[in-house]
This record gives structure tokens, C-alpha cells and sequence, in this order.
């Protein structure tokens, strides 16, 4: 399973980095736009750029598109692959679908299509359905990303059902029993949790190329149901969830009680001991 960052803040790349834990870098406006908030950035954002792909050397980075028309994706992605091609490793994202609610547009496809057969490398984002990662893999995306959180946002609100908050997500059995008290229906899968399920064994049993990553993920809970399901390959994490991956109550409590013997038990043995 590879790691990659959604971040452009320097110090976040830097210790992810330092931990072994970073394979590739996941951005798009809003990451970029918080991360050099966070940074007091007023700098170029290319000079920024140039230097996240210098840190992270020939691992991928990811940029994304801002058109929603099939020749304006393919204009704005070769230009980014140009301007940083020799600083590193682009890769561009690719929303499967640009249209607004009531066209028929296929752009966002299209546009894949076009540029894969051009070699350059693409992620195909905005993926909340197994089946859209699937047209993904068919329209040649070297990475097609699932992402959780939009999913599971759309059903809660479609539901009425509480706000997540920062680190919640939904259960498929907590779904159901929503919908078996009968006052909303959903015509559409339970939970990012299902569509997870469904989509790791669509790439397993069909033996895709296309990597399928995973994104929007909110608690380590969800990174642990990302490491368990077949058929993915990637997940992206912000660097809070990364972080949270580490401490645990039960880790610190145990911690504390074996450490407190220390100080009798190793005294003349291991210096500083405190």
C-alpha cells in the first residue's frame, strides 16, 4: 500500500517524509490554497511548486484541472505537465465528470481518453461510485480515486442525518436502520463503506491496470478498512490523519505503567532514566 500526503505545506511533506511515509504528494485549489494559508505563503505558486516537487524528488505529484470543458482540461494539462516535467514527476488530475447537473457533457472523460493516449500520466478524481472508478480504469487513468467522505456527505444530507464533524463517517448498518424507519429512502449505495467494498473487487476481478487509490479518508478507523480491502492499491491521507494514525489511549496508559518501574528497576543500569 503506498502513502501520499494531501498537502503543499512544506513542514507536513518534510515529516511525512522523515517517517518513510510519503510516496507521492495528492493536491487540488483547496488543499493548495489552506496549505500556503497555513504557511503565510505570498510567494508565487509556482516557485512553491517547483519546490514540492524538489522535495519530493521522482515521486508523483499531483496537480489539478479547473476547466470543465474537454479542451480546456486538455490545454490547462499539458501546460502543467510541461512547466514542471523537468522538476519532477506530474501528474495530472482529471474530475470523470465536469458536466453541471442538467447537460449531457462527457468532457471530463473524453479529456482522459485524449490524454492518456498522449502518455502523459493521469489521476482520475471526483470518483464516489464503483462504477465511475471503473470508467475510469476503461478511459486509460493511470490512478482512479475513490473518495469516502464526499460519499458518505451526500448521504447523510440526503437522509437529514446528523453532521459527521471532522473525523466521522458512515456504516452501511447505521444507514439501513435509517432507512428502515421509513421516512427517506436512497436510491443509491449505503456508505463510502460499500462503495469501497464493491469497488477494491471490481479492480480485483477484473484485473485492471489502472491503480486504484483512495481518498477522503477522515480517522484511522477508515485507513485500517482501506488496508484491508483487495483491489486497492493507494490511499491519501491529510497529514492530521496521518498523525492520528500513531497515538492511541491504551498505547499511552500502558506506556506510563511499564515506564514507571524504570527508574528503580534500571538505576545504575541505564543512565538518565526519566
Amino acid at each position: 500500500m503506498e502513502f501520499m500526503l494531501d498537502s503543499v505545506n512544506l513542514d507536513e511533506i518534510k515529516r511525512a517524509k522523515s517517517l518513510g511515509l510519503l510516496d507521492g504528494l495528492t493536491t487540488n485549489p483547496l488543499i493548495i490554497q489552506r496549505g500556503l494559508r497555513e504557511m503565510k505563503y505570498e510567494g508565487s505558486l509556482e516557485d512553491h511548486l517547483k519546490r514540492v516537487f524538489e522535495l519530493l524528488e521522482r515521486r508523483p505529484v499531483f496537480l489539478q484541472v479547473a476547466s470543465r470543458s474537454r479542451e480546456g482540461i486538455v490545454m490547462q494539462a499539458k501546460k502543467m505537465y510541461d512547466l514542471f516535467r523537468d522538476f519532477g514527476n506530474p501528474h495530472i488530475k482529471v474530475p470523470i465528470d465536469t458536466r453541471r447537473e442538467s447537460e449531457e457533457d462527457y468532457s471530463g472523460y473524453e479529456a482522459i481518453m485524449s490524454l492518456a493516449k498522449e502518455g502523459i500520466p493521469i489521476l482520475a478524481t471526483a470518483i464516489v461510485t464503483p462504477h465511475q472508478a471503473f470508467l475510469a480504469a476503461r478511459a486509460g487513468a493511470k490512478y482512479s480515486v475513490l473518495m469516502l467522505r464526499p460519499f458518505d456527505d451526500h448521504v447523510a444530507s440526503t437522509l437529514q442525518m446528523n453532521e459527521l464533524g471532522r473525523e466521522g463517517f458512515l456504516g452501511s448498518g447505521e444507514v439501513a436502520d435509517k432507512l428502515r424507519e421509513g421516512k427517506k429512502k436512497l436510491n443509491d449505495y449505503l456508505s463510502a463503506q460499500e462503495t469501497l467494498r464493491i469497488t477494491g473487487e471490481i479492480f480485483s476481478l477484473n484485473g485492471l491496470e489502472t491503480k486504484l487509490m483512495v481518498a477522503g479518508i477522515r480517522s484511522p478507523i477508515q485507513v485500517s478498512d482501506v488496508l484491508r480491502t483487495n483491489g486497492v492499491s493507494v490511499m491519501t491521507l491529510p497529514y492530521t490523519v496521518l498523525s492520528s494514525m500513531f497515538p492511541h489511549p491504551s498505547t499511552s496508559k500502558f506506556v506510563d505503567n511499564t515506564y514507571g518501574a524504570a527508574e528503580e528497576v534500571y538505576a545504575g543500569f541505564l543512565e538518565n532514566v526519566n
